[in-house]
């Protein structure tokens, strides 16, 4: 089906993806940032930095990106969405024509347009861009629990040329049409996600986290319909599903990291550099809110975290903002 892929970041979720597609029978060659780490990686056969345990030694791991998507008849890239738009125009320079590109990094530029445009417009043609989404985090696939998740592109073709490539026998993919939609799902679940263990945190329980999410589904829709996307997207696996496992599993490093800032009112930059992994909701608050406000959505969860991590507010007031809203119907 296909020569080599390449995966373009050494992370948990790269890592791990790296993994799938070596048993899965393909060539894989993978970008790591440091190359001291790709050294140790095809060293030992195991990334020294991330998932250690997988056994990626068939792999070719280099931190020269234009030898690792030199040749590749198609690119994974599992860099963190704000490096996305970058690290398309570097592969753009060596990747060959035609090849099709999935992100695992969803979401929206930091001016809020959508990545998988960004690498369309880097790539000269956003057709060959795919975006995967839904409940899968890498911890679990890793060890080959069961676990599925959408492809969506705006062509069919390239979500079903994915869907062959990377479903398995404990991973399965199903195809849309809606980039826009999965994106945006898989953009804002971070931030109600933080939202979630910012109420943990607080000693809160599970009606409190209930609502939160549910609400926070609903600042979903509105924006996905106001962008033009599919509102039945919300309710697939980069919807409610995506939502549920980040606002409630223990791996969730968004839900993590809204616990502990609850706790101690911890700031992203030394969070990431304790824990050497990226909040993605954080970085998601600012491009959601400026998409929700040129298109005139309200997403009060949303700029309700993005005022606590601010600064602009503490703990309690915004508790008083959430609770003192006016009481309407729960479908307007």
């Amino acid at each position: 089906m296909a020569g080599k892929v390449a995966v373009i970041g050494a992370g948990a979720f790269g890592t791990t993806m790296t993994y799938m597609l070596l048993q899965n029978g393909l060539d894989v060659s993978l970008w790591c940032y440091e190359p001291e780490a790709a050294f140790e990686a095809n060293e030992t056969g195991h990334n020294p930095n991330h998932m250690s345990d997988l056994n990626i030694s068939h792999a070719e791991v280099s931190s020269d990106i234009a030898e690792v998507v030199s040749g590749a008849t198609a690119a994974i890239v599992a860099t963190p969405s704000f490096a996305v738009a970058s690290t398309a125009r570097q592969m753009a320079q060596s990747l060959p024509d035609g090849a099709p590109v999935m992100l695992l990094s969803k979401g929206l530029t930091a001016e809020g347009g959508f990545l998988f445009e960004a690498v369309g417009e880097a790539l000269g043609d956003c057709t060959r861009v795919a975006v995967l989404s839904g409940p899968n985090h890498a911890e679990e696939l890793a060890c080959e629990q069961f676990s599925g998740a959408v492809v969506a592109s705006q062509s069919l073709g390239t979500a079903s040329f994915f869907q062959r490539l990377v479903s398995g026998s404990f991973f399965r993919l199903y195809t849309s049409v809606d980039p826009i939609g999965t994106s945006l799902c898989g953009a804002a679940k971070n931030v109600v996600a933080i939202a979630c263990g910012m109420a943990r945190g607080l000693g809160l329980g599970s009606n409190t986290q209930s609502l939160l999410m549910t609400r926070g589904l609903a600042e979903i829709g509105r924006l996905v319909i106001a962008s033009g996307g599919d509102e039945r997207t919300c309710m697939g696996l980069a919807g409610v599903g995506d939502l549920d496992v980040t606002c409630h599993s223990t791996h969730s490093r968004n839900g993590m990291y809204g616990e502990t800032f609850a706790k101690t009112g911890i700031s992203v930059p030394d969070y990431e550099k304790q824990r050497h992994a990226v909040v993605e909701g954080a970085h998601a608050v600012k491009p959601l809110l400026t998409r929700a406000s040129e298109l005139n959505v309200e997403m009060p969860l949303v700029e309700t975290v993005g005022e606590l991590l601010g600064g602009a507010c503490d703990i309690d007031r915004a508790v008083d903002l959430l609770t003192g809203r006016r009481l309407k119907p729960e479908f307007v």
